[in-house]
């Protein structure tokens, strides 16, 4: 979909690159109605990269989820292991020594899942913001141009009417 979106972004382009230039004034002059349909065709390729963007924030609260759960998976057996080695008299100290290990392991991997997930997630979203602000920003421009030849038209007709 993403391609999509650029192609019709690409399309706007190259309308107004071929557009009519209108002498003296910098401006020119494009098919409404084909300028209309691509940004009808933005439109409605826009919620499907919002759609995209939900996909990938519900990615990471999986990933998060996922790590949680395997660290906690991790505590819990690393808390089972240390109770067995406490049970046993002669190597209570060792005992103790790995559970934490097992448990501060546990946590780093939690937590470097964690943010390898959060860093993704931003990777894309900001990918994305990208995008939508490019082609916002071409919209807009596209948007002032016309309303600019609109102004210049009405001018125009003012002038001759006169």
């Amino acid at each position: 979909m993403e391609n999509h979106l650029i192609d019709l972004i690409e399309q706007l382009e190259e309308v107004l690159d071929h557009g009519t230039k209108v002498p003296l004034t910098g401006k020119i002059m494009v098919d409404e109605e084909t300028v209309l349909e691509i940004l009808d065709g933005i439109r409605s390729v826009l919620p499907e990269e919002i759609k995209q963007a939900n996909y990938v924030l519900a990615e990471r609260d999986r990933y998060m989820e996922e790590a949680r759960s395997d660290g906690q998976r991790i505590v819990d057996r690393a808390q089972k292991q240390a109770d067995q080695l406490l049970q046993e008299n002669e190597i209570v100290a060792q005992a103790r020594a790995y559970a934490e290990e097992i448990v501060l392991k546990a946590q780093q991997y939690s937590r470097e899942v964690k943010l390898g997930a959060l860093k993704y997630s931003d990777d894309l979203l900001r990918d994305i913001e990208s995008k939508m602000g490019e082609a916002f920003q071409s919209i807009k421009a596209s948007r002032e141009e016309l309303n600019a030849m609109a102004r210049w038209d009405e001018r125009v007709q003012t002038m001759e009417q006169e």
